[in-house]
């Protein structure tokens, strides 16, 4: 049975005083906040109209138990008019905010935000249940180490903290016994910020932990603090102590997957390893320009991708941009990289395969053209300034690259001659792992990894997805 709240009140548009009727229903299960108003008709308005249309940045309301709410990031939705009777209209909110009640959009401002982001236990490193077995019993014990704290700048500091939560006994004698765990990631401001902000900013956090897990990071649930939110306490000297604190949030993004728990040996990194490393410093100072890249990765890892051509095209265009945006995008200083690069590595422009690499980051036609193009990017990205973390297993290189190329522009300039030149469908699904393998190679030494300890890593990545592809292809006799 589908699990909706619903709650009548009276709301509040804006910083309009007039007040409307409506029922607010809250999918617990599909998150899904949607308010539905009911504008009663009169003889001098037998139609009324709704008060808004389209997006409306916040709506106040108070429930008829008395409780105050704030739904946050609005926008209309059906609307329904019965003729000297009422007019309906369905609006959905993205968050709603539990005790909460505004008069100005200024007073929506947060001095803190708490998130759980699902499953990222083992990633964090920051606690765990251990058994500790003595002779007469066996005693469940839970370990946590201290919180792992980030200054993002002046104004934020990023904590992450570990949770028991819970133990899940209502009879000793069950055979089944539940005990909890859960990280939290605290977000702190000096000074208020809008919650626009915030969610800003835990995106960043959220790409963060997703590509050391390899997988996209959703919101599982939040909450806030704010100034009108808190407990007050007399003390023995008479003065009032304010104590603020944390506030429900109801999510209505719609259903998401909840991240899952990875092995540490299966992430591409855990917080210890970042912390160690001081990858967060160099994630701050890229983040900005990393970012497109980062959509373009992380919507490959996500559901609302289908096929393995959408998935293709993103991948080279997350390349693409990567390579733009942090090598190079100045045809003049390719060309003078591609020099030293190839002269550091092997010492000198006479080694055979100087000369085989200088033709393949800058053939013939790159050498005449006055913008880098993409084959040039995928064969820079691959050659890596010599560490080569990525060796496809086809006839060569250089035909590999093309391919790509031919690949791409089959799909965005549509010619049927260019199919043969193109990877079948099927083959997609190990180019795509490849790609993958190559754009989480440069993500990873961006933000400070070893390239050496990264590319053999890489490399093994690509062997068995060329493996996995060999064996899934074919009949075997074993």
């Amino acid at each position: 049975m589908t699990n909706i709240q619903k709650y009548g009140g009276k709301w509040t548009f804006l910083e309009q005083n007039k007040e409307y009727s409506g029922e607010l229903h809250i999918n617990m299960d599909t998150q899904i906040i949607a308010l539905e108003l009911l504008i009663p008709a009169t003889d001098y308005d037998p139609m009324p109209r709704p008060p808004y249309k389209g997006k409306i940045p916040y709506i106040s309301g108070e429930l008829f138990s008395g409780a105050k709410i704030v739904l946050y990031g609005c926008r209309t939705g059906k609307e329904y008019s019965r003729v000297m009777s009422y007019t309906q209209q369905v609006i959905f909110a993205d968050f709603a905010f539990w005790g909460l009640k505004i008069d100005l959009k200024e007073e929506l401002v947060f001095s803190k935000a708490v998130f759980n982001f699902g499953n990222i236990i083992e990633w964090s490193g920051l606690c765990n249940y251990n058994w500790n077995h003595t002779n007469n019993s066996s005693n469940l014990e839970w370990h946590k180490k201290e919180d792992a704290i980030l200054e993002m700048n002046e104004n934020l500091k990023i904590k992450f903290c570990a949770r028991q939560g819970n133990i899940g006994i209502t009879n000793v004698y069950d055979n089944e016994i539940i005990v909890k765990q859960n990280i939290l990631v605290e977000f702190s401001y000096a000074t208020s910020v809008p919650w626009e902000k915030i969610l800003e900013d835990v995106l960043s956090i959220q790409y963060f932990i997703g590509l050391g897990v390899n997988q996209k990071v959703e919101i599982y649930k939040t909450q806030y603090y704010h100034d009108q939110i808190f407990y007050e306490f007399s003390s023995e000297n008479g003065f009032d102590t304010k104590t603020h604190v944390a506030a429900d949030v109801n999510l209505g993004l719609g259903n998401k997957n909840i991240t899952q728990s990875k092995k540490k040996y299966d992430c591409l990194y855990t917080l210890d390893d970042a912390i160690r490393i001081g990858c967060f410093e160099k994630w701050k100072k890229n983040y900005l320009n990393l970012k497109p890249v980062l959509d373009l990765y992380f919507s490959v890892l996500s559901d609302t991708i289908q096929t393995s051509e959408m998935v293709f095209l993103n991948l080279v265009q997350a390349l693409e941009t990567f390579h733009a945006r942090f090598m190079t995008d100045n045809i003049k200083e390719y060309k003078s990289r591609v020099d030293k690069s190839i002269k550091t590595f092997y010492g000198t422009d006479e080694h055979p395969n100087a000369k085989y690499w200088k033709n393949v980051l800058l053939d013939k036609r790159q050498e005449k053209h006055y913008s880098i193009y993409l084959r040039s990017r995928l064969a820079d990205l691959i050659f890596a300034d010599g560490v080569l973390p990525f060796i496809g297993r086809e006839s060569s290189l250089e035909t590999y690259i093309q391919k790509l190329v031919d690949t791409r522009n089959y799909y965005t300039h549509y010619d049927i001659k260019k199919q043969k030149k193109a990877f079948s469908k099927n083959e997609l699904i190990k180019i795509n792992g490849h790609l993958l393998s190559l754009i989480e190679f440069h993500l990873l030494v961006l933000i400070g990894f070893d390239s050496s300890e990264i590319r053999q890593k890489t490399i093994e990545k690509i062997n068995n997805i060329d493996t996995y592809y060999h064996i899934h292809e074919g009949t075997h006799i074993i």
